[in-house]
């Protein structure tokens, strides 16, 4: 991630959209004590500390970037959740950990990003959550975008499309929204 996009990224104005987002989507499905609650691309942990604090959740929050992580374990203090640096597509985790993992605005700074949906999907329990939000590139322009970066996740709609449904995942909600040329989707995603 550039420092222009860490800067925004880390704006509270930001930190309390994303909270809001999440909690509106964890909120359609159901939530039970103990439940082990996964973020992946936690930056600094806003989400994933106010998941700790509103619900009975076993918290956990992953990184590549670990000025990110170290910020977050700064904010933790007194709060029941674990933050580890690591690379999305090779989590440190079991299989079948995790009851609820949610992704926002990841998986487009990972050029390899199907490896991480599968490595997602690896760590998540049967009958559990995969709660999603990030930029789609439309068709074109993910033709010029592939082209030009490799550092960055080319995500479309029909790759994400394809994933879902060569996984089995039902989707319990979906939306795509326009905005600047871009798509975003939001989806929460059941692993049967």
């Amino acid at each position: 991630m550039v420092k222009l996009e860490k800067l925004f990224m880390n704006t509270v104005s930001h930190k309390k959209h994303v909270i809001k987002r999440a909690c509106r989507l964890i909120d359609l499905i159901p939530v039970n004590e103990n439940q082990h609650f996964l973020e992946v691309g936690c930056g600094t942990g806003a989400v994933s500390l106010h998941c700790a604090k509103t619900y009975p959740f076993t918290v956990t929050g992953v990184d590549v970037d670990p000025e990110q992580i170290e910020m977050a374990q700064s904010y933790a203090t007194g709060a029941d959740v674990e933050f580890l640096e690591g690379d999305a597509t090779h989590l440190p985790f079991e299989d079948e950990t995790f009851d609820i993992v949610l992704s926002f605005g990841v998986m487009h700074h990972i050029p390899n990003w199907p490896d991480a949906l599968q490595e997602i999907l690896r760590v998540l329990k049967s009958n559990s959550y995969f709660i999603y939000w990030d930029i789609m590139y439309p068709g074109l322009l993910a033709k010029i975008g592939k082209s030009f970066t490799h550092n960055y996740g080319v995500t479309t709609l029909d790759v994400f499309n394809q994933f879902v449904k060569e996984n089995n995942l039902s989707e319990i909600h979906t939306s795509v929204e326009k905005s600047f040329g871009f798509h975003q989707l939001e989806a929460v995603l059941q692993k049967s």
